[in-house]
């Protein structure tokens, strides 16, 4: 995936926190614009892993 904003990739974006839930794991990350991006990460089919954007990012984001 790459920042909706610059289009950096969000591979490379700093991580701010990442929180367990239900669903898998929340993280949040901080792309060097200052966007803040928010996704879910879950474990796909054979154990893989699947990030999902979780919000597209806002004008306003923190």
């Amino acid at each position: 995936m790459r920042c909706a904003r610059c289009g950096w990739p969000s591979e490379e974006a700093t991580v701010l926190s990442t929180h367990h839930t239900s669903q898998g794991w929340v993280r949040y990350r901080r792309c060097v614009c200052g966007d803040v991006t928010i996704q879910l990460v879950t474990l796909g089919q054979a154990a893989g892993t699947q990030v999902e954007p979780v919000r597209e990012p806002a004008e306003s984001a923190l």
